[in-house]
């Protein structure tokens, strides 16, 4: 898979090198002369210095036989420019890292199909750190509204030799998935199907929405 990353972040770096060491063929777009030697250097991919929203560099970088291409700029303004040429040159994924919720449209528009804001996953992974301890996220799911998350039963948990299916049929129980329980002790996990009995120490994973995971803890603290 060749992946075009324009980028103006730190992260673009990172993903340039991770993508390297997966096999992938990995173009790199910078403006800045010294970012692009250390990549270069680094990496030893195909690095072009120049202006991130100039279509010659684009094409230089070869945005015409991509098969992602990734916007990491500065500005929402420029994230969609890239957008916009991706789109006229028929790249079949384009994803950017939305700087301010506000331009989400436009970047539909633009036909960006996936749309990373990292204020969101960086706001609610902050918030339930500091609220919900107990809870520790494995996976934020497409734009960071939804996650999977694990969730500590403390020994003194009232839910501690209760059936997993009681969580379920509560009738607090929020709109969201129960996936099973991972036994601390066995390190072993049991699907939600096998009816495991909830002891202490063990960790409930769920998929659902930021608010769904805050109201289970709720009720995982409540009862």
């Amino acid at each position: 898979m060749f992946i075009l990353i324009v980028n103006e972040d730190p992260l673009g770096r990172a993903l340039a090198a991770a993508l390297v060491e997966r096999g992938h063929e990995v173009a790199y777009l910078d403006a800045d002369e010294e970012y692009c030697q250390m990549v270069a250097t680094e990496l030893g991919c195909l690095v072009i210095r120049g202006e991130t929203t100039n279509i010659r560099a684009l094409q230089e970088a070869g945005i015409e036989r991509a098969d992602v291409l990734v916007a990491l700029l500065e500005k929402d303004s420029k994230n969609i420019i890239v957008g916009l040429f991706g789109r006229q040159f028929g790249v079949p994924t384009i994803m950017a890292c939305m700087r301010q919720k506000h331009y989400q449209e436009a970047y539909t528009l633009a036909g960006i199909e996936q749309i990373f804001s990292a204020f969101d996953i960086l706001f609610n992974r902050m918030l339930q750190a500091i609220e919900e301890p107990e809870l520790r996220q494995i996976m934020a799911l497409g734009d960071g509204t939804s996650q999977i998350a694990a969730i500590d039963i403390p020994p003194e948990s009232t839910w501690v030799g209760r059936p997993l299916q009681a969580v379920w049929d509560h009738a607090s129980f929020p709109n969201m998935l129960i996936l099973g329980l991972l036994k601390k002790r066995q390190q072993h996990f049991h699907h939600a199907a096998e009816r495991p009995t909830i002891e202490a120490f063990d960790e409930l994973i769920a998929l659902g929405s930021h608010q769904d995971i805050h109201q289970l803890v709720q009720l995982l603290e409540k009862n």
